[in-house]
Formats: C-alpha cells, structure tokens, sequence
C-alpha cells in the first residue's frame, strides 16, 4: 500500500527500462550482440559524430520538457492547495497518468545523457545504433507531453476532481466488500460475545504518534489463530492516536503477553490513507464544498456537486455497511473488526456543510 501511494515508483521503473534499454544499444553498438545486425535497417545507423551532436541535443530538450512538467505540476498542486483543499493533493500527484508521464521523460533523458557518456568518437566514421532510438524516444516523449497538457487541463477543472475523489470511494468500498463477502470465515454478528473462557485480556498499544492508516487483518487473523487469540480492536481506520493509545484488546485463556506479531499489523503515518479509509474522501468533498461557498470564492453550485456525490457515497455506504465484522475460525470469534457507526457517517458527512449553508437558499433546495 505504501509503494502504490508514492510518487517516486513509477518514475524508478521507467528508469530502469531506460537503463536496460540504454545497455542493449550500447552491446549492438559495440558489436557484443552480433546476431541483431541483420534484423536492424541500415537506416538507423548514424556516424559517431552525428549521433554524439544528436544525444546531446535530445538531452537538453528532455530536461527542459521534464522541468516544464515539473512546474506545471507544482502549479496544479497550489491551485488545488489554495482553491479546493490541501487534502486534495495526493489525488493529482499519484494519479498514474500524471507519473507516466514524468516517468517517460526522466527515462528518456537517463537513455540520452548515458549514452552520451559512453559513446566513443575515436572512431567518426563508426555507425551507431544509439541516436536513432534517442530520435525515437524523444518523439515519444512529445506525444506524452501533449497528452500531459491535455491530462492537466481536464484534471484541474473542479468537476473532474469531484467525480474523481467519488470514484475513488465508489472503488474502495466495492473492492473492499466484495473481498467481505467472498470469505467464507468472515461474518456480521451485531453483538459479538468474547467466551468466559478467555477471561485474560492485555491492552494493545500504539507505539508511535499518528493516523491509523492500514490494519492487516488477515494478520491478526493468523496470529490469533496460532496463539488461540481473540483480538477486538478499539480503534478504527483513520482515527489519530498518540503514544500508548489502546488500539486493541487481546483476550487470553491464560495469563501472558501478547505476541509481538499483532503491532506489526497496524500501521501509522502522518496522513490518513484514502484508499482504506472511506470517511477521508468524504472529508474532501465537505472540504471542497465549504470553499466553495467562502466569501473569497462564492461558487454554491460547486457546493451543490460535492453534495450530489456525498450523496452517491453514502449511498453505498448505507447498502453496504456493516456494524460488526467478525474474523471466525469454525465457529470461533478470532478478530473483531472496528467499524464506524452509520450515524456518526451520516452526522460528520454534513454537519459543518449544514452550519455554513443554512442561509444560502440555492443550496437547501439542492
């Protein structure tokens, strides 16, 4: 989950491909790979000299588009910053489209200024295989270039943003139920009974600071199951906890310290995580809707949108929605889930949208 949220990942792979590829030409250029010569049209091969003045040339008109797409990005990312919320950020900068992108020109430029390094003009009248590629990637490139303005224009309109952060939430609480109701040992039970037998119970606690971003509960199902555990969290996705904050209790039929394996499931970060936590996109939308309507922006029917999606989410929350998620294991409560309860949803979904709109007509008629 931490390598799909960060943004240096795709980039990294387009510049290893780069890297590879960079090897290949250099093999067929200095004869290593003789066998690819007679697949290879006489045309792409240029003189050192010529291809030496065409890498360099390709090299510096990569970097500049890559600076271009850099400031564009940072001017995007102010825009939602200061218009829309700063919440909003992550949906532009791990946006798949938007890293390809800069993926493709990073990977194209390594490909240029590395054989650059390695071409050898000892010999000018040598052909070589390595502008001919570098033409090839720059074209590439300048279509990814086009397609980034294009990817940009659409993205910072505010109704592109809005469908997107819906989609966002629509997919996750899709993905997540459907994995509910495919496994078999995991139930709703409305009000799970620990067994008087496990009458030994420890506190797990937090070791550090910061939001609960992820629980792996598949893992606290193993553990609990090899260590005939029940665990019932006390904490949910999403809520910030400080040092030594209980994040679960562990129930025993003896007296001893729990396993060292359980903290491992949780992880806490700085930020809350959207795709496991569904109340964090609802947040954006309130978010985006309440600047909407602040006196420096004055735009109600953008608060109207965010309203009609907030209502699409909930939606599926309520048809979804379940109180008490229960790992089991032949009949036996292994993990208790930590679910929000509906009318805390719907109550923090709209109460500082109601406080702020309750004069603004066009809006109560939405």
């Amino acid at each position: 989950m931490k390598l799909k949220n960060s943004v240096w990942v795709i980039p990294v792979v387009y510049c290893l491909v780069a890297l590879l590829l960079t090897l290949l030409i250099m093999f067929i250029d200095y004869d290593r790979i003789n066998y690819l010569d007679e697949y290879i049209p006489e045309i792409l091969y240029t003189d050192a000299e010529l291809g030496k003045d065409i890498l360099g040339v390709i090299a510096g008109a990569l970097l500049t588009m890559t600076t271009i797409t850099f400031s564009t990005i940072m001017i995007v990312l102010t825009t939602y910053s200061s218009q829309f919320s700063p919440r909003t950020l992550q949906n532009f900068l791990t946006d798949q489209r938007t890293l390809t992108v800069l993926g493709v020109f990073m990977g194209g430029f390594l490909y240029s200024i590395i054989s650059l390094l390695f071409l050898h003009v000892e010999q000018p009248d040598k052909q070589i295989l390595a502008a001919a590629f570098s033409v090839a990637l720059s074209i590439i490139c300048l279509g990814f270039f086009a397609f980034f303005i294009q990817h940009v224009a659409t993205f910072i309109q505010v109704s592109n943003l809005i469908t997107s952060i819906t989609e966002e939430a629509k997919n996750n609480l899709e993905e997540f139920h459907k994995k509910v109701d495919q496994t078999d040992y995991i139930k709703e039970l409305d009000e799970p009974i620990i067994p008087q037998s496990y009458s030994y119970k420890t506190e797990l606690r937090s070791p550090r600071y910061g939001y609960l971003q992820i629980i792996d509960y598949e893992s606290l199902y193993e553990v609990a199951q090899e260590h005939d555990l029940i665990v019932v969290m006390t904490k949910e996705i999403g809520r910030f906890v400080i040092d030594d904050t209980p994040l679960a209790v562990v129930y025993h039929r003896e007296e001893k310290k729990s396993p060292h394996d359980l903290i491992d499931a949780f992880t806490i970060g700085s930020e809350r995580n959207a795709s496991e936590d569904v109340q964090y996109t609802i947040q954006k939308l309130e978010e985006i809707a309440l600047r909407a309507i602040s006196s420096g922006i004055n735009d109600p029917h953008t608060a109207i949108d965010c309203i009609q999606h907030l209502g699409k989410i909930l939606l599926m929350i309520t048809r979804y929605h379940k109180e008490h998620l229960v790992y089991t294991e032949a009949g036996k409560i292994r993990v208790v889930s930590k679910q929000r309860q509906l009318k805390d949803i719907l109550y923090q979904s709209f109460y500082q949208i109601i406080i702020c709109m309750d004069e603004d007509v066009s809006i109560l008629l939405c």
